[in-house]
């Protein structure tokens, strides 16, 4: 794969569920796919109210797979996720810094070279300054796309 990434159409799903009720967000953006060596990574902006945030999620795959999103911008957090484990990561607000944890349940990783998609999944319990706010499964759906303009 070439240093500059390949171009995809990622569609990043979001289910939330919060004291039994489900809420399930989407968002189309375009982006870059990296994969060198056991390290897979894609960078996206996505253009929200406030402002723009650039979204960097890496992946290292392992025995114990882990996976890192950082998001900075008009949101500005760092999380970390590997199964069957409690990870702290950082939230930060133009108010107040919190401290936020991910209790991974489930990754899951999928890249089709000949097709040229992935899916990435995530399903964890994410906790603000040690309160659970909900149970999450993230899911990145990618996808090849050569009309992408970064």
């Amino acid at each position: 794969m070439q240093s500059s990434g390949t171009p995809v159409k990622i569609l990043v799903k979001t289910e939330v569920n919060r004291d039994g009720k489900e809420e399930i967000f989407e968002l189309t953006v375009f982006g870059k796919y990296y994969r060198k060596n056991n390290t897979t990574s894609f960078i996206y902006d996505e253009v929200m109210e406030h402002g723009n945030v650039h979204t960097v999620v890496k992946m290292t795959e392992s025995e114990e797979p882990r996976v890192q999103i950082s998001r900075k911008g008009a949101v500005n957090m760092r999380l970390f996720f590997q199964e069957n484990k409690v990870m702290t990561g950082t939230y930060k607000t133009n108010i107040a810094n919190f401290k936020a944890e991910t209790g991974t349940e489930k990754i899951h990783f999928e890249w089709d070279d000949e097709r040229k998609e992935g899916i990435m999944m995530i399903k964890y319990h994410f906790f603000m300054q040690d309160v659970e706010v909900g149970t999450y499964k993230l899911e990145f759906t990618f996808k090849e796309d050569q009309v992408c303009v970064s």
